[in-house]
């Protein structure tokens, strides 16, 4: 109890001292005995801030409330007296500061007003000791004077009040722990820990307890129990108390129900998760932060889900971080103006340019809102992610910019028909100002045939649509032809909020449908004509065209093949081979005209080559080939017969001794040389394709100029042939040999020199038997 006195008596003076500051610092005067042989009492300061010593014969036993004694003093003679004449004036509890609480607690010499602070202590546990030894002396001395005065202080305490023995007998209860729960004492009377709370809460309790009686060190606990089936929580104070030598230990529990306040505690929990919730579920991003020295935004303190969400940090990261950290430069060049608004009104809306982790740059809109927390300048932002809505609205300034340049006309018109916008094109086209035309079904003047302008108006009027071809009239009188897309513009409920027209000048389309028709009347009258078979084929390769043609090389009539596949030409077995070239065809977007080689198949099933020239070509958004097929049987007869002719003629040319070869005589190209060449002229053949001049090169030096007049005809006539020559050939491996030659030319059909042949036999033998 503040402002009582306190006796320290203490072996030791720095503990003393130490308990005397505790006390002291929470309003107790104190009154020290030291132990010596001649043991001062110090009393507390007088009012003049001196100290001063009086002997044990001056204590006043009325002025000492609480004796505080160092267990090493028990036996003390000098104490036991001082002690004496304070509990002839006064029954006063004394604390003993022990080493072993056991020792104290069993010492016969003790009463029941004595308590036991065993070492070390915590400075609570000496207040609360402290407290608890007042408590108790004042309940003695209540019940020395009067039994009733006793009980009124114990039945009249707010707390449940109880005294428990090791066993956990109740052997006391207050009037507040009865009516707490809901019976009379006298029903506590021989009941157990056991009777009165569930098993497990009672095991719980008894425990505390126990380690309590046990080590003489007293505990402050809160505990949850169920009382009655309600659910209760209490803050327990048990502290041992001093018992008979032979008796078991007891507490006194005195139990103080917090449940209002565990009901608000949770309650506030509750009420801040809810707000955690709201605050981390919200669709903008919410955070707080301060205010620097510089006026610049500060260090963030609170920031929800999507903040970091969307920038991509932790919130721990975040908190180490300002929004100044998350900003472009030209946001950071925006922040003194939005403070000084923000300063002078209390709010501040702006675009920012914030940049996640990533490095991502993401537009936003923030609205900052500027409030005191607790004597401190905050700023909370409320940041809307607006990328999507920037790009609309570049996308509209795109479209905007494309409707203005685009060459179709474009109008608008109000539900009325009044009409209020349209883009240059449009001006261009009629030469009407938007005025001219701003009045309900103004732009009907605009349709050569009104009746049918006001039908498409009313059309569209009603939610529909049009579209067509049809002729308008422009502000001169100029009458031409269009196609026109009218349209109801709708809002998201249907309802008609205006209505919306593109006109297309099709008169150069129109000249060109009809060259078109003229081209393709043209074009039939020659596809009948031609004596190829020609098809068209659509994307399907479905054919949807053939001429006569067809019919005499497949036999098949335009109504059989028409809708059928392409493949119905083709044998089974060249139809992947002739996929594959239309396929290289396709892919390679080879020129108009590619021509390839492959087979056809008749309706009897009869199979000829053919060869087929193709083009792709598009029309109204589809892609049709052109297929020009002719038979070549007659051309690979002939093909055949003179690859035989070939055959044979290389057959022979490949076992004769004789050399042959074949001269252009414009150029001088050797186009052929046999290879009995080799054999005579001892040269590689491939060399001399590489060295033309290789073969007359080895001709002996006073044959050469006769040899070349000879092979290549100089002033030969074209009707006559020149006489056999002979000339030496000079070998690498140096022989020398006899040929004789003779050449003459390949005249074609207009009388033309066009190859030049010739023939060299080896007579070196016959030269030399001569």
């Amino acid at each position: 109890m503040s402002g009582s006195n306190i006796l320290i008596a203490m072996d030791n003076d720095l503990e003393a001292e130490k308990i005397n500051n505790i006390l002291s610092s929470n309003d107790y005067h104190i009154v020290s005995v030291h132990d010596s042989e001649n043991p001062p009492i110090i009393l507390p300061e007088s009012e003049f801030g001196q100290q001063y010593s009086i002997d044990s014969n001056c204590i006043n036993p009325n002025s000492v409330d609480l004796v505080l004694m160092d267990e090493k003093l028990v036996n003390d003679t000098h104490m036991e007296k001082v002690l004496e004449e304070i509990n002839n004036e006064n029954h006063n509890s004394v604390v003993y500061i022990t080493s072993n609480s056991n020792d104290i607690i069993n010492d016969s010499d003790l009463n029941k007003n004595t308590l036991c602070l065993p070492r070390p202590f915590e400075p609570r546990e000496l207040l609360l000791t402290v407290e608890m030894a007042f408590y108790k002396m004042k309940m003695n001395n209540a019940l020395s004077e009067s039994e009733d005065k006793y009980r009124l202080l114990i039945e009249n305490a707010d707390d449940p009040i109880s005294i428990i023995n090791y066993d956990g007998k109740f052997l006391l209860v207050n009037d507040s722990a009865a009516r707490f729960f809901g019976c009379e004492k006298e029903e506590f009377a021989g009941k157990t820990m056991w009777d009165i709370f569930p098993t497990r809460k009672a095991d719980s309790q008894m425990e505390s307890i126990r380690n309590v009686i046990e080590t003489g060190k007293g505990q402050i606990t809160e505990n949850k129990t169920i009382i009655k089936g309600k659910k209760y929580y209490f803050s327990s104070n048990i502290q041992p108390m001093p018992v008979k030598e032979g008796e078991k230990g007891v507490v006194q529990l005195i139990a103080r129900d917090i449940t209002p306040m565990k009901i608000a505690e949770k309650s506030l929990k509750k009420s801040e998760e809810k707000f955690r919730e709201v605050f981390n579920n919200a669709n903008d991003g919410i955070s707080l932060h301060t205010i620097s020295e510089d006026g610049m935004p500060g260090k963030f303190t609170e920031v929800n889900d999507v903040v970091c969400q969307r920038l991509g940090y932790t919130r721990d990261e975040l908190l180490k971080m300002g929004p100044k950290d998350i900003i472009n430069q030209e946001t950071k060049n925006k922040m003194p103006e939005i403070l000084q608004e923000l300063t002078n009104e209390g709010r501040a809306t702006f675009e920012a340019v914030q940049i996640t982790k990533s490095g991502k740059t993401i537009v936003t809109e923030i609205s900052n809102h500027l409030f005191n927390l607790q004597g401190t300048k905050m700023i909370m932002s409320i940041t809307r992610d607006i990328s999507e809505r920037k790009q609309s609205e570049d996308e509209l300034l795109r479209i905007l910019a494309g409707i203005e340049g685009t060459g179709d006309a474009i109008g608008i018109a109000m539900p009325d028909g009044s009409h209020f916008y349209h883009n240059q094109s449009f001006n261009e086209l009629f030469g009407y100002s938007i005025e001219e035309l701003n009045q309900p079904l103004g732009p009907v003047k605009l349709f050569a045939d009104q009746d049918m302008g006001l039908h498409i108006f009313q059309t569209i009027m009603g939610g529909g649509s049009w579209e067509g071809e049809l002729e308008m009239i422009n502000k001169v009188g100029r009458v031409f032809p269009t196609y026109i897309r009218a349209n109801a513009i709708k809002n998201q409920k249907g309802i008609v909020i205006g209505l919306g027209g593109v006109l297309n000048d099709i008169t150069d389309r129109k000249k060109v449908e009809n060259a078109l028709k003229t081209s393709e009347a043209k074009f039939r009258n020659l596809a009948e004509t031609a004596t190829d078979a020609i098809i068209i084929i659509d994307i399907d390769e479905k054919i949807v065209f053939c001429n006569r043609s067809l019919e005499r090389i497949f036999e098949y009539s335009e109504e059989e093949i028409l809708g059928e596949y392409l493949d119905t030409l083709i044998p089974k077995r060249y139809i992947e081979d002739f996929q594959i070239k239309l396929d290289y065809y396709n892919q390679h977007e080879l020129e108009s005209g590619n021509v390839f080689e492959s087979f056809g198949m008749r309706k009897d099933g009869s199979e000829f080559p053919l060869e087929m020239s193709l083009n792709t070509w598009q029309t109204e958004g589809e892609i049709f080939t052109t297929f020009i097929i002719r038979d070549i049987t007659p051309r690979k007869l002939n093909e055949f017969k003179l690859k035989m002719r070939e055959d044979i003629f290389k057959l022979m040319s490949q076992n004769i001794d004789e050399v042959f070869w074949i001269i252009d005589p414009l150029t001088g190209q050797i186009l052929y040389m046999s290879p009995s060449y080799q054999k005579i002229w001892g040269r590689n053949i491939e060399n001399l394709y590489q060295n033309p001049r290789s073969w007359i090169e080895s001709i002996h030096s006073l044959d050469k100029d006769k040899f070349i007049s000879h092979i290549f005809g100089k002033n030969e006539n074209k009707t006559q042939h020149r006489e056999e020559l002979e000339c030496r050939v000079l070998r690498p491996d140096g022989q020398e040999r006899w040929i004789k030659v003779r050449a003459f030319p390949v005249i074609n059909q207009n009388k033309e020199i066009y190859r030049r042949v010739g023939i060299a036999t080896d007579i070196t033998s016959t030269k030399e038997y001569r």
